[in-house]
């Protein structure tokens, strides 16, 4: 599937409760709608914090379009 993205999502700057998401899809703006879509929280920040491996995916059992709260 080749690799996907982790996304850091929080409601301001230095919010100490932030989280963060292994996302199923190698590209940046795809992985955030995914997550913006699902969690239906426009308005907080996210941030992309770089690629995972496809091996943690496989590990994770996700498939393309799925995501996971770390």
């Amino acid at each position: 599937m080749g690799y996907g993205r982790l996304i850091r999502v929080r409601t301001y700057r230095a919010d100490p409760e932030a989280t963060i998401y292994v996302v199923a899809e190698p590209e940046v703006e795809k992985a955030i709608k995914i997550l913006r879509t699902a969690l239906a929280r426009p308005d907080d920040d996210y941030e992309d914090l770089g690629r995972v491996s496809d091996v943690l995916l496989n590990t994770l059992s996700l498939h393309p379009g799925m995501f996971i709260r770390t």
